[in-house]
């Protein structure tokens, strides 16, 4: 078998395993608690703190630690990407033109643009795309 062969088929194995009912349940899970989430940040029923350890709960969560910025990401969805343009920042993107730069460097990190429709639901809680409240961005700086 030769090497496109090969990467044929674990590109086949790839979407069979994104395709699976696992992976449909981790995503069901992933909506639900990061619906949750937004819904006791917004009603005051868990600080920033609090949001933070919550989400990081989830097993389905994403963490990154990258200079000084933690995050964690719950997110069902298939477009999130984290990506770092140049050296000391973060880019968290929806796949829908909604998205948060970090800078990473500054001790604390802080965010520095908000793009598109993101709604920042607590101190350190973001809702990238906000009509359905289920990408969720944490941060601990």
């Amino acid at each position: 078998m030769n090497w496109r062969e090969q990467l044929d088929k674990a590109i086949a194995s790839i979407k069979d395993a994104a395709d699976s009912e696992q992976a449909r349940e981790i995503a069901n899970k992933a909506k639900t608690t990061a619906s949750n989430l937004v819904e006791k940040v917004r009603t005051g029923a868990v600080g920033a703190a609090s949001s933070f350890v919550e989400a990081n709960r989830d097993p389905s969560s994403l963490q990154v630690s990258f200079l000084n910025a933690n995050l964690t990401i719950l997110s069902p969805s298939e477009g999130i990407s984290v990506t770092r343009p140049d050296a000391a920042t973060l880019v968290i993107a929806d796949g829908a033109e909604n998205g948060l730069v970090i800078n990473a460097a500054a001790d604390p990190a802080f965010v520095v643009e908000q793009i598109g429709t993101v709604a920042q639901v607590s101190g350190n809680t973001f809702d990238l795309g906000t009509e359905d409240g289920v990408n969720v961005v944490v941060t601990r700086f």
